[in-house]
């Protein structure tokens, strides 16, 4: 009888799967345990924590290069600024430090004329509640366009205000079945009214008028947008051009990869994303049959606050977690999404029955399965690499 040995996939498997940690305490802490090795390792390095002010707690941002002065190429890596979001973005960060920045065995050739800019948890109070706004309610990639006190027409959802009774549902949640199949009554009702692109875009592009409702954008720049401008405007000067990658999780195909854009067809930033990423087969833009736009995103605010001559690279990685982009895949992930805002707002007559949608809620973000975990590793570093060397060539 033939023994096989064990595969070596399931060593590398082991590995991959401890960079997925379950609490935001657990997750920071292995961040700044590489403090020390990137000092030692690379001639310029800085680390910062930002506070942010009321309660927003604080961002980690790990700054460096190959050289004392600064290159003229920056990669910008930042996470959780949908809270819940920021665990599997966490994970990616730490094995980037940990396998490409810091292990010398890894035969990867690290661009030495391009600095690196990581943000870890922007979302603090988000990643350490499993949610994905902040303490506010405010969802924080509908926020970064903002800059006034007063909220600028364009910025005013009419669709979602057409629909916002059946979106945001101001009553005690009660039983998880009957919730859901009277869900699934009022959700065919309102597509089969209005056409279910009028309810994706009307839910998921921002709103600013409903304080209580899902996907609410805030009335004015949050204190962690403010606090980033003024941090980006200042590390960013010296560079020429940016790479931006946003990491998220949740919408897309079940076990998949979708990178977002925003940029205009066209625009130099579009051009600049199919340079890099266009071969790929995964860029999602405005003509895509699933993509939706975003207003207030946080891959578009460094066209707004940087000198228009530097090249911008902005994309959102999108890991899709159960599949919504299904008939019942948009049922399951609306419910959700509705349900949970709803039971922070207006309770429920079970505690059991609210828990039962507070996981649902996590596993749709962060989900435990192992294939899940895995499956989002082997994307992202199935990309990742090669963009970072791309992106220097040019």
């Amino acid at each position: 009888m033939d023994r096989k040995a064990p595969p070596k996939v399931d060593i590398i498997k082991v590995d991959v799967l401890s960079y997925y940690l379950e609490t935001y305490e657990a997750c920071r802490k292995a961040f700044l345990s590489y403090k020390k090795q990137l000092k030692a390792k690379f001639s310029r390095f800085e680390y910062d924590r930002l506070e942010i002010p009321k309660d927003g707690g604080e961002v980690d941002i790990f700054y460096l290069g190959e050289k004392k002065k600064s290159a003229k190429r920056l990669v910008i890596m930042s996470s959780g600024i949908h809270g819940v979001e920021g665990y599997a973005g966490s994970a990616f960060q730490r094995r980037w430090i940990e396998e490409f920045l810091l292990d010398d065995k890894n035969p990867y050739q690290l661009p030495k004329n391009s600095d690196f800019l990581i943000l870890h948890g922007i979302n603090a109070f988000g990643f350490k509640n499993f949610l994905r706004v902040n303490e506010r309610n405010v969802d924080l990639n509908r926020n970064f366009a903002l800059k006034r006190e007063k909220l600028h027409k364009k910025f005013k959802n009419k669709n979602y205000r057409k629909i916002q009774s059946f979106l945001n549902p101001a009553s005690e949640f009660g039983g998880f079945f009957f919730e859901y199949i009277f869900f699934i009554i009022r959700f065919i009702g309102v597509v089969l009214r209005f056409g279910a692109k009028y309810v994706l875009d009307a839910a998921v592009n921002g709103q600013y008028e409903f304080p209580k409702g899902i996907y609410y954008g805030g009335r004015k720049p949050e204190p962690v947008v403010r606090t980033l401008r003024k941090y980006f405007k200042k590390v960013l000067k010296p560079y020429d051009r940016i790479l931006i990658l946003d990491f998220h999780t949740g919408y897309g195909a079940k076990n998949g990869i979708s990178l977002m854009q925003n940029a205009e067809k066209g625009s130099r930033e579009d051009k600049n994303l199919k340079r890099v990423f266009g071969d790929f087969g995964l860029l999602l833009n405005e003509g895509e049959e699933d993509f939706y736009r975003t207003s207030g995103d946080f891959t578009d605010f460094f066209g707004k606050i940087l000198a228009k001559e530097k090249d911008l690279f902005p994309i959102t990685v999108e890991l899709g977690t159960f599949g919504n982009l299904s008939f019942r895949g948009a049922i399951r992930g609306s419910f959700l999404m509705i349900s949970e805002n709803r039971i922070r707002f207006f309770g429920a007559r079970s505690e059991s029955e609210a828990e039962r949608v507070k996981e649902e809620f996590k596993e749709m973000f962060y989900p435990s399965r192992e294939d899940w975990r895995l499956a989002a590793m082997d994307h992202v570093f199935g990309i990742l690499p090669e963009t970072i060397t791309r992106f220097s060539k040019l």
